[in-house]
């Protein structure tokens, strides 16, 4: 059977993105993709209409500020703890960079946000709270709270293999004497 020209009116999973222009089985377009609308059929005329062109952007703009939106929702508020080493006189090793709040938004909350859009005016140097600020889009701001914390020393795993020797050469059996 052949496949069809359609142009994407929303975002389908595994075929692409608003707009885009997909061949496609012409079962799959005719029982699924047009009868839910999410596509049309790609033709000269349609591809070259400017009002056509203009609702397909305005659909994208739209679903990317959805997106935008339920990111927003999913991280305002939301507390970061970061761990980091601590020297002598109290000062951080290294710095807190956007990068960094990144990768702890992904890790600890699973959000994924580019960190460009995150707001650090100067790295973070010293520990403490800072409010920091998420710009996800035109007039939609998301805020974090940032937990700069010291790190807490890990305890050395030969130490407690010895302290477990020394339990096992212990004789329970002088207790009772």
């Amino acid at each position: 059977m052949a496949d069809v020209q359609v142009v994407l009116l929303e975002t389908v999973p595994n075929l692409g993105e608003i707009g885009d222009v997909r061949s496609v089985a012409a079962g799959y377009a005719r029982n699924f993709l047009l009868p839910r609308r999410l596509a049309v059929h790609a033709t000269r005329r349609r591809l070259d209409d400017a009002q056509f062109q203009a609702d397909l952007q305005d659909r994208r703009e739209e679903n990317e500020r959805r997106e935008a939106q339920h990111l927003a929702d999913m991280i305002q508020g939301v507390t970061l703890t970061l761990q980091v080493q601590v020297g002598g006189q109290g000062r951080m090793h290294g710095q807190i960079t956007n990068r960094d709040v990144a990768a702890a938004l992904v890790e600890q909350h699973g959000a994924e946000v580019d960190r460009h859009l995150i707001q650090i005016d100067s790295p973070i140097r010293s520990l403490g709270r800072y409010l920091v600020p998420v710009r996800l889009a035109a007039g939609l701001e998301a805020s974090v709270m940032l937990d700069v914390v010291e790190q807490e020393d890990e305890p050395d795993p030969v130490a407690e293999d010895e302290a477990d020797e020394a339990d096992d050469d212990f004789d329970v059996s002088l207790l009772g004497r």
